[in-house]
């Protein structure tokens, strides 16, 4: 038995089939009395067993639609330059890419659009929305792009300190990386899945918040920012978060395309859009919604929610799914838990990292408190949170040092036995796969 074994109990490579697939016909919320089914945790697939008696709901939609060859996606665009030669010849090119925290396929995705622009530009650079992110060392850009692209193009690391000052938008002083301005054309490219704060991500939000200084960002995930009417996860109509990004965009007055890719739960390509950047993120929003979709109907007592990689490293990513879970819809009773699964064994932490686990280390904070600092939104939606549910990890890896609203188990039969004493033996338990490719729907 290995020590991924011994930690989690089993568990599957992801290309391996899954230990339970319902029929076809049934729906996927409606199935009862299961004696098994998965969630991710990063790129394992752990098989979760329950009693035959159990009254579980697993929540995986079997119809979702299917990947999409990469050779297909990298044709297609191969084809979008042929196309639009003129709106590239001799220009120079700024390719927008997410940083590791995104799984955008980079290595396959970034060739053929270097291979094709080195053909007809002025000259082009990829540069990395790392916002408030860790910069990557040179290890950690080799192994996001690959010794191939980095050896033969040029990469640029956004900085926050590197910025210049646009003007006051929709009340958010913004601010952009000076490198942007150099552009005669912008390309960004971005994975569209349910976002906190602006509904989705994608689009043009890697431009005006990845690419923003320090104050943009943390004004836009302010409290006050984001407890605003409309900015919630899967909303991006009279979202004031959404209408921010594309206003900077529109401020910067430079052509944008987008290339946006949608995921499946397999994570594989199902979606993509590539053109005009505010059609190509309209087009994968909708994809994304369609794809995410699943039909609950109740609220359990117990929710086992899976978190894929890359988001399962650290536990600022991974406590994201805690507000997914309760904002999308109320998917927990009152006072009910959510355990999250996640191999939380990132090495290494940015600064607004640090900045989360240190004050949601805290025993208590005054009411007053700003939650001024990066990282610390996420500090304020995780007790936010834990007034509503009970917030737990599943983990190898429990982090040293409490952490008083959160609970860590090393395996997931703690939690269920710890649960089924909180609740009964007859408790109503959900299995989600993966958190970030679930949209509840009535």
């Amino acid at each position: 038995m290995t020590s991924t074994e011994s930690a989690w109990g089993e568990w599957d490579h992801p290309s391996s089939p899954c230990g339970f697939i319902p029929p076809p016909s049934i729906q996927m919320a409606d199935i009862k009395n299961i004696g098994s089914c998965f969630v991710f945790s990063g790129k394992n697939k752990i098989r979760l067993r329950f009693r035959k008696e159990a009254r579980v709901d697993f929540l995986y939609n079997q119809d979702a639609q299917p990947g999409i060859p990469i050779s297909s996606l990298q044709t297609s665009i191969r084809t979008f330059f042929r196309k639009n030669h003129s709106a590239f010849s001799n220009k120079k090119v700024g390719i927008v890419i997410p940083d590791p925290t995104r799984d955008f396929h980079s290595r396959a995705i970034l060739k053929p659009i270097a291979g094709e622009l080195k053909k007809i530009t002025g000259g082009f650079e990829f540069m990395i929305s790392l916002g408030l992110h860790q910069r990557l060392s040179g290890t950690g850009l080799m192994d996001f792009l690959g010794e191939p692209l980095i050896r033969e193009n040029q990469i640029v690391q956004h900085s926050p300190k590197e910025v210049i000052a646009l003007s006051i938008i929709h009340g958010v002083p913004a601010t952009l990386n000076r490198r942007l301005f150099s552009y005669d054309v912008i390309i960004t490219v971005g994975v569209v899945e349910p976002h906190l704060y602006a509904g989705f991500s994608g689009g043009v939000k890697c431009l005006a918040i990845g690419l923003a200084g320090q104050e943009t960002i943390l004004h836009t995930h302010s409290p006050e920012y984001i407890s605003q009417k409309g900015v919630r996860v899967s909303n991006i109509r009279a979202n004031p978060f959404q209408h921010f990004l594309w206003e900077v965009c529109r401020k910067l007055d430079i052509p944008v395309y987008s290339l946006n890719l949608v995921n499946n739960q397999q994570k594989e390509i199902a979606f993509y859009s590539m053109g005009e950047a505010r059609r190509s993120f309209t087009e994968s929003v909708k994809a994304a919604r369609e794809i995410y979709s699943y039909r609950v109907r109740d609220p359990f007592d117990l929710l086992f929610v899976g978190c894929d990689s890359p988001k399962d490293r650290s536990l600022y990513q991974a406590s994201r799914l805690f507000n997914y879970v309760l904002e999308k819809k109320r998917l927990i009773k009152k006072g009910g838990i959510i355990c999250v699964f996640a191999g939380l064994n990132a090495q290494g932490e940015s600064q607004a990292e640090k900045n989360f686990e240190s004050l949601l280390k805290k025993s208590g904070l005054p009411d007053a408190y700003g939650f001024r600092k990066p990282g610390e939104h996420r500090t304020y939606k995780v007790i936010e949170a834990s007034r509503t549910g009970r917030l737990c990890f599943i983990t190898p890896n429990i982090p040293k040092g409490g952490f008083p609203c959160l609970i860590f188990f090393g395996h997931y039969l703690d939690a269920l036995n710890w649960a089924q004493d909180q609740f009964g033996k007859n408790l109503k338990v959900g299995v989600i796969p993966s958190g970030f490719s679930f949209i509840p729907c009535p």
